[in-house]
């Protein structure tokens, strides 16, 4: 069965390869009926915190499947092309998974820098009881190298998770902890004036964005004017726009859920396909990853 909502103009941007502003007050959006990635992504223990590559051929997330080396390990799963079967999960090996936790990755859109938290236990080196960190390579054919942590510029003394990396490089969202918050957990951004300088202080997004509650798991656009995030009311997963990229955020808008059991979603680089995690029924294991297409009116 599919699903309509009528979606505020920002979902246009969201969803289509076609990345112009709708003049109308409202976009008509179908979401195909969601499936499970199936056996071969999903185990019996838990997947989650999906992250798609640009090319849409590498699927990172996390796991405590069994034959890891730690609480949660940080798994990829490729295709040779898009619409070949995922195969089966690798492992990131050691140098990146350590006897404690690694979760939440966010994939870059050249596919070289793999942003994640040590969710659960923090790994040596860190800053506070969860911190952000970025493993790189050279290029796509080569092992990932030892992480490095994002550093007590971004990194507080409590935790910081759920890394987000914009297309262009410039920008790194994050939920957050930290003292002036507005809430539970708000949302905060990094910036950097070019991909080889450092971060900036962290911003919080604002009362627009943050409120009294939890705001996690933010994702971004491909063009960076759409950011999906999950507010911590049963079946919110929310979506605020801005016109340009130095424009400030509007105010989120609920896309309407019908369950309460999806998070931690990942948009592909073209719109069309969101993947998200759920422990809803008729999965695999303690929770899933699964995948719903965005289909425009």
């Amino acid at each position: 069965m599919h699903r309509r909502y009528a979606l505020v103009p920002a979902m246009a941007t969201l969803i289509g390869a076609g990345l112009g502003t709708s003049t109308s007050a409202q976009v008509d959006v179908t979401f195909g009926e969601a499936t499970n990635l199936g056996p071969i992504i999903n185990s019996a223990s838990g997947e989650g915190s999906p992250t798609i590559s640009a090319d849409g051929l590498e699927l990172y997330f996390g796991s405590d499947r069994p034959d890891g080396f730690g609480g949660s390990d940080l798994w990829v799963s490729t295709r040779p092309s898009t619409d070949a079967e995922w195969g089966a999960p690798e492992n990131l090996g050691p140098v990146v998974n350590t006897a404690t936790s690694e979760s939440t990755p966010s994939i870059s859109a050249d596919g070289l820098a793999l942003y994640f938290s040590d969710w659960g236990d923090p790994r040596p080196g860190g800053q506070g009881s969860v911190d952000l960190w970025a493993t790189t390579r050279a290029s796509k054919g080569d092992a990932w190298g030892e992480p490095v942590n994002l550093g007590p510029t971004v990194n507080g003394e409590g935790y910081e998770v759920t890394p987000e990396i914009s297309a262009n490089g410039l920008e790194l969202y994050f939920e957050s902890e930290r003292p002036g918050g507005l809430g539970l957990d708000d949302l905060y951004v990094s910036t950097r004036p070019s991909t080889d300088a450092e971060w900036g202080a962290p911003v919080n997004l604002g009362p627009a964005i943050n409120g009294e509650l939890w705001e996690h798991c933010p994702t971004i656009s491909t063009d960076g004017l759409t950011l999906l995030f999950d507010l911590d009311i049963p079946g919110n997963l929310m979506m605020v726009e801005r016109p340009t990229l130095d424009a400030t955020w509007g105010e989120p808008v609920s896309l309407g859920n019908e369950h309460s059991d999806h998070y931690a979603a990942d948009l592909s680089a073209d719109g069309s396909t969101l993947y998200f995690t759920s422990d809803r029924e008729g999965g695999e294991g303690d929770s899933d990853i699964w995948q719903v297409a965005i289909i425009p009116a």
